[in-house]
């Protein structure tokens, strides 16, 4: 519960659909909802192909091979502008706002309070006026559906203006410079004999339609392009009806319908079924304790340093964080907003930003803590645009294969670009998609995911490896590269070469690649894979003992950076070249920790939104996987707390910045960093508390998946042991090892296996569930 006050739409609650979104906001006597839904995107933007690098590539390649980034970067503006660009960035098209519904109350506001549960998708704005009636407005959004339900409440007779109408769109706190979607945007009114806002072709509205009864007999009416009606609602009479924001092929349509349950616990009752087990997949218990009943209160608390609170805060974030993604997963992953909008200008166009806020913040947490299967609308995004990536290919490295641009809406082109930002030659969408399915497999055990289209990306992305980089010395040189969205220290420009994130990918996808082939019972390519890594540059330790940022070349580090993409092999199955306790090994590890530990003194020199250094919630994310996978708990847990507690808002939104900026990626980020603070895997092996902090002594996580088709029903700790419960889902027998899985402890412990004594860590799993209790040893 908050008593704050939601000034704009980014204060604002949140519901979700998965496929529709609506954020409730503005004064409880005139509250606005707007309303969106997760293919409508505004076609502001120009879309061109790819620029056709082809006269000035080489010439490009040989300017960075000799560590001139300055002039490869008049050498790209040369070129670009000859096959038509201009100096300026050209936007993905924004996420669009559909529509406003306006609930007006007479009577004033004397105290009022919102009200979130986020485990059954509902919200509420409850209110005092000055005649001392108290008013409910209530909301939730049925689970795959393109509806919102509204109940209007009152405990005594009372009339509200209910108005269905573009609205203006608010304002955002954070405006990147993208056209105005509102140029697009302009209304009209025709007959008709429904309620209903009308659009085509993916365009704005562009028509009202309305003079349906509904309502009991409540006429609507339309008057200059919004469609009204006056509601009598009291103790016997709540108002309860119906938003549709659905789309046909290319036909977006809103509107006020039929078709309700008889009652809105009806309606809670029937979310249950369909969101809890959602929602309820992974549970968070760290025996957090706060007395207070806002969430204002508790995260003052937490910022004071209560530690009860703090744990507390994490709980909370964990539990919404998770239901935030689930209500904006639908067909197409969230976007930077999920699928919610108030705005026709949006931070950064809200759309799917590819080099790290889709995997590292909204798609994080999504296998690890119950909800593989959210993962696969990745690949309703990026599937249907196999022809721009072989266009992106050719045009800009001459290559064969695919290459995937670093931003996406309803269009595949890597035409999103300037000087100061070369997403162009970021090389590492594909890989990087190729390890969220392996991820998806491994943890389902689920072969049909890779048909026949995964198969051609899968074997686009490694035809783009073999085709696009080049020999210098025996060595597979991949240049141009741009390291996300860092800019070597003491350079102008960001061009540089062999990107340690592009290295990193490349030899993840190969893994990812046979883990994708063995599903589907093809090795083809598992071949052409080992001779790409053959021919890479190995990792390489910086001067100043951090992991280089960039593997090859001139290229100085440049910690003082929010991205943090160098740490890429630690955030899954960890690279080989991390394992084991070789020299080179080790040494790549310290490597790993004095980055981690540098990008959190960087950070915490200045903890508050810029131009204070708190801000992009997914590096934090990134930082705190690969302290997890080094098991370093104390950082992951520092970095967990900025989230928890810096990112998230009254209402249980997060933010992108340290309490600004509407944004989704620490809701996914934090609960994918908890998961893996708490257990990791590999093919053949369970990591049980890699990471867990001692300020977190005792706690139970449920829910869990790891690589194998295994699911961690419930782990518990405590300061005098661990317990799981583990089993293997039906199906999934072929990922099995054939020694058994590695069971691997955070300290000695005497193993209990079904209450059986055993000296063995390598364990047969089996479909039945199989208890292993853990007693630590003394030090």
């Amino acid at each position: 519960m908050t008593s704050t006050v939601a000034h704009s739409w980014e204060d604002g609650l949140i519901v979700g659909s998965g496929r529709v979104g609506a954020v409730v906001h503005g004064p409880a006597d005139a509250i606005s909802v707007s309303l969106s839904h997760e293919r409508y995107f505004l076609p502001v933007n120009p879309r061109p192909d790819a620029p056709d690098l082809a006269p000035v590539r080489e010439s490009l390649r040989e300017a960075l091979l000799r560590g001139d980034a300055d002039a490869a970067s008049r050498t790209l503006s040369r070129g670009a502008r000859a096959t038509g660009y201009d100096d300026s960035l050209i936007w993905t098209d924004p996420l669009g706002l559909c529509a406003t519904l306006t609930i007006r109350t007479p009577g004033g506001v004397v105290e009022s309070r919102r009200i979130i549960d986020p485990l059954r998708g509902e919200v509420a704005v409850e209110w005092t006026d000055l005649e001392r009636r108290r008013h409910v407005l209530r909301l939730l959004a049925p689970y795959g559906s393109e509806s919102v339900l509204v109940s209007v409440e009152a405990d005594s007779p009372s009339t509200s203006s209910i108005e269905l109408g573009l609205g203006a769109g608010g304002t955002t706190s954070l405006d990147t410079g993208g056209p105005d979607g509102s140029a697009a945007v302009t209304a009209s009114v025709a007959g008709g004999d429904r309620g209903i806002l009308e659009a085509t072709a993916g365009h704005a509205p562009t028509a009202v339609r309305a003079a349906v009864t509904v309502f009991t007999g409540t006429p609507w009416q339309v008057d200059a392009g919004v469609t009204r009606s006056n509601v009598a609602t009291g103790p016997e009479a709540a108002l309860l009806f119906r938003v549709d924001v659905s789309m046909r092929s290319d036909a977006l349509s809103v509107g006020v319908s039929r078709g309700l349950p008889a009652s809105w616990d009806d309606a809670r009752h029937a979310e249950r079924r369909t969101r809890l087990p959602l929602t309820g997949a992974s549970l968070l218990d760290l025996a957090g304790a706060s007395s207070t009943t806002r969430t204002e209160d508790l995260w003052t608390s937490a910022r004071a340093g209560d530690d009860g609170a703090r744990r507390r805060v994490v709980e909370t974030a964990y539990l919404s964080g998770r239901a935030n993604i689930i209500a904006s997963t639908g067909a197409f992953p969230p976007t930077l907003q999920g699928v919610w909008q108030g705005t026709w200008r949006p931070a950064w166009s809200a759309d799917y930003t590819l080099n790290g806020n889709v995997q590292n913040g909204a798609m994080a947490g999504m296998t690890a803590t119950g909800t593989p299967e959210l993962t696969l609308s990745l690949l309703n995004l990026v599937l249907p645009h196999l022809d721009d990536y072989r266009d992106n290919a050719r045009l800009i490295f001459g290559a064969e294969g695919m290459l995937l641009p670093s931003r996406m809406s309803n269009h595949g082109r890597a035409n999103h670009f300037s000087e100061d930002y070369p997403h162009l030659f970021w090389t590492g969408c594909g890989g990087w998609v190729l390890r969220v399915v392996a991820d998806a497999v491994s943890t389902t055990g689920d072969r049909s995911i890779v048909d026949d289209r995964v198969w051609e990306l899968t074997e686009g992305v490694l035809r783009f490896a073999e085709t696009a980089w080049i020999d210098v010395d025996g060595v597979r040189r991949i240049v141009p590269s741009y390291s996300p969205e860092n800019t070597p220290g003491g350079a102008r420009v960001p061009l540089a070469t062999d990107a340690t994130i592009d290295v990193a990918i490349l030899r993840d996808a190969a893994r990812a690649t046979a883990l994708l082939g063995r599903a589907r019972g093809d090795d083809s390519l598992d071949e052409r894979w080992a001779r790409v890594l053959d021919d890479l540059p190995p990792y390489r330790v910086a001067d100043d003992g951090t992991l280089a940022e960039w593997v090859t070349g001139p290229w100085s580090e440049n910690i003082a950076h929010r991205h943090a993409s160098q740490l890429y092999p630690l955030w899954y199955e960890i690279d080989p070249a991390f394992a084991g306790d070789g020299e080179a090994a080790t040494r790549l590890r310290a490597a790993a920790v004095a980055t981690v530990r540098d990008k959190i003194a960087w950070r915490a020199a200045a903890p508050s939104a810029p131009p204070g250094r708190m801000e992009m919630a997914f590096g934090l994310v990134q930082i705190g996987l690969a302290a997890a996978a080094l098991g370093d708990a104390a950082a992951a847990e520092t970095c967990v707390n900025w989230l928890a507690v810096e990112h998230w808002s009254p209402t249980l939104a997060t933010t992108h910045d340290a309490g600004r900026i509407f944004n989704l990626d620490a809701s996914g980020g934090l609960p994918g960093l908890v998961a893996s603070m708490l257990l990791g895997s590999g093919t053949d092996s369970l990591s049980v508390l890699p990471a867990v902090p001692t300020a977190w002594p005792r706690g139970a996580v449920t829910g869990l998946r790891a690589r194998g088709g295994l699911v961690v029903d419930r782990l518990e700790w405590s300061p005098h042991g661990a317990s799981c419960t583990i089993r293997r889902l039906p199906g999934a027998g072929w990922l099995a090892p054939p020694e058994g899985t590695l069971i691997r402890l955070p300290r000695a412990a005497t193993l209990l296996v079904d209450g059986v004594p055993t000296g063995n860590h390598r364990l047969d799993i089996r479909e039945r569930p199989l208890h292993v209790d853990a007693t630590w040893l003394p030090v």
